[in-house]
C-alpha cells in the first residue's frame, strides 16, 4: 500500500514562529512531514507520494527519493494549490494505479504508531467502492476541538462532516484510506467548484460510502503555536514505556524527559548518550573508591536518569536498532559493575574482612539478575516482563536499575556504604528467586 501526504498548503497559521515550509517545521528533532514518513514505514508502507504546491523546490531537495530514511519518494506538483486540499489530493490521479488503496493524509498530522498499524489493518477490508476515514469520539479529549471538522456518525458510517456542524458525535483525524471512489468524488466535487477535502467526503458520505474506523490513541493536527506545544508534550509523555520502575516513573522521568527535549534538537545519538551515561558511572566508582561518597552517589543517581534518555531519543527520532539496545544493556552493565565495586573497595579498605567480602560478592552477583530474568524470560516466551504485573506485592522492591541506582545514591549522601551493600545483596537476590518462582506459573 502506498501513502500520499499532501504538503502543498502555506501554512499560514504557524508560519510567522518558525521559519521555512510548514511540513519542514522541526518538531522534536525531526519536520513534520519526516514524521509521518517514518511513522509510515514503522508500520511496513515503503512508497510515497508526496503532492507539493507552495514550497516544492524546498521539500524535494529536504526530502529526496526517500533513501536515506529507507524508502521510495516520488512527487506530484499542484500549481493550483491555493484553490484547496482537494486539488492537491486529486492531483494523486496521474499516478493512481488502476484497483488500489491507498494512505491518504496530511504532512501536518501527527498519530500514534498503534492508531496508524490499528488504521492500516483496518483499511485492508474496505471496498472499491468506499473510503475509510480515522475519527475520534473522545470529543473530551480533543484538542481544540473548535477547529476540527466534526462528522455525524451512524454506527460506523459518517452521514455528514463539517467544521462548523452542530449535530456531531466524532471528529475527523485527516487520516483516510482511499480507493478509486475517492479520486472520482474528487473529480465530481472539482467540476462542481468544491474544492476543500471535506466536500468530496461529504459526496460519499451522502452515499454511505465512508466507513468510519474509531482510534483509540493520540493524534495531533499541528496547526498553530498552542498546538505545536501539545503535540511535543503527548509526544514525550509517549516515551514512558510501561515496564518502569517507580523511581524512573516518579522521579528519573521527569527529568530525563526535559534533557531528551533539549538534545532531540541536536544531532546527538542515543549510543552517544549511552556512553555518556556509562561515562559518568565510571567517574562516580571513582568516586566512590576515593571515599568520596556523596559525589559518587549524586553522579550514580545522574548516570541513571542520562541512562534513560538514549531510549527515549531512539523512540522519539526512529533511531531503535538491535545494536543499540544490547550496547546499552552491556555498558549498563559494566556501569552497575563499577560502582558497586567501588563501594565495595572503600568499605574492605577499611575494614578487611571476610563477611565484608561476601557481602560485597553478594551485591556485585545480584546485579545482573533481574535483567537476566526479564531477557530470559521475554526469549523463552515471547512476552515482555512486565514488573507491575508479574512480580505482584514484590513490584515495590526497588530491585531493578533505577531503584539500585537511587539507593545507591542515598547510600552515598548519608555515607552508608556498609548498609547499602547489604541492602542491594539483599534485596537483588529476593527479587530473582520471587521471579523464579513466579515465572514457573506465568510459563
Amino acid at each position: 500500500m502506498r501513502a500520499v501526504i499532501l504538503a502543498a498548503g502555506e501554512g499560514r497559521r504557524l508560519s510567522p514562529h518558525f521559519s521555512g515550509p510548514k511540513p519542514l517545521v522541526s518538531l522534536l528533532g525531526l519536520s513534520l512531514i519526516e514524521r509521518n514518513i517514518l511513522s509510515l514505514r514503522e508500520c511496513g508502507i515503503k512508497t510515497f507520494t508526496i503532492i507539493t504546491g507552495c514550497c516544492s523546490g524546498e521539500i524535494e531537495s529536504y526530502l529526496g527519493d526517500g533513501s536515506k530514511y529507507g524508502v521510495n519518494i516520488t512527487y506530484l506538483h499542484n500549481s493550483d494549490w491555493k484553490l484547496g486540499n482537494g486539488v492537491s489530493a486529486f492531483t494523486f490521479h496521474k499516478d493512481y494505479r488502476d484497483g488500489e488503496k491507498f494512505i491518504l493524509t496530511m504532512s501536518d498530522h501527527i498519530f500514534e504508531l498503534d492508531v496508524l498499524k490499528s488504521f492500516l489493518k483496518s483499511a485492508e477490508n474496505i471496498t472499491e467502492d468506499e473510503i475509510l476515514l480515522a475519527a475520534d469520539t473522545r470529543l473530551q479529549d480533543v484538542f481544540d476541538l473548535a477547529e476540527c471538522t466534526k462528522i455525524k456518525a451512524e454506527q460506523d458510517r459518517a452521514v455528514i462532516l463539517g467544521k462548523n456542524l452542530k449535530d456531531f458525535n466524532a471528529v475527523d483525524c485527516g487520516l483516510f484510506a482511499g480507493t478509486k471512489a475517492l479520486l472520482q468524488a474528487l473529480s465530481e466535487a472539482i467540476s462542481q467548484s468544491r474544492y476543500a477535502l471535506t466536500d468530496t467526503v461529504n459526496i460519499l458520505a451522502a452515499r454511505r460510502r465512508v466507513k468510519l474506523h474509531f482510534i483509540d490513541g493520540f493524534w495531533v493536527d499541528v496547526d498553530d503555536l498552542p498546538s505545536y506545544r501539545y503535540a511535543e508534550k503527548v509526544l514525550l509523555k509517549s516515551l514512558v514505556p510501561p515496564k518502569d520502575g517507580i523511581v524512573s516513573r516518579v522521579l528519573n522521568r521527569k527529568v530525563s524527559l526535559k534533557i531528551t527535549k533539549v538534545l532531540a534538537r541536536t544531532g546527538i545519538t542515543p549510543n552517544q548518550v549511552t556512553f555518556l551515561s556509562f561515562l559518568i558511572s565510571s567517574v562516580s566508582a571513582a568516586l566512590f573508591a576515593a571515599a568520596y561518597p556523596l559525589l559518587g552517589g549524586l553522579l550514580a543517581q545522574l548516570s541513571s536518569i542520562i541512562d534513560g534518555v538514549d531510549g527515549e531519543i531512539a523512540r522519539l527520532k526512529f533511531q531503535k536498532s538491535n545494536y543499540g539496545a544490547l550496547f546499552d544493556a552491556i555498558l549498563d552493565r559494566y556501569a552497575d559493575f563499577l560502582i558497586v565495586l567501588g563501594m565495595a573497595y572503600a568499605w574492605y579498605s577499611a575494614a578487611p574482612s571476610l563477611p565484608v567480602l561476601l557481602v560485597c560478592a553478594a551485591a556485585l552477583t545480584g546485579l545482573p539478575l533481574s535483567m537476566l530474568l526479564k531477557e530470559k524470560f521475554h526469549a523463552l516466551t515471547g512476552r515482555p516482563f512486565i514488573p507491575e504485573s508479574h512480580d505482584g506485592i514484590f513490584r515495590y522492591l526497588p530491585a531493578n536499575r533505577d531503584g539500585r541506582l537511587f539507593i545507591i545514591m542515598l547510600g552515598g549522601i548519608f555515607n552508608l556504604i556498609p548498609l547499602t551493600l547489604i541492602v542491594l545483596g539483599a534485596i537483588t537476590h529476593i527479587q530473582a528467586l520471587v521471579r523464579l518462582y513466579n515465572a514457573r506459573k506465568l510459563m
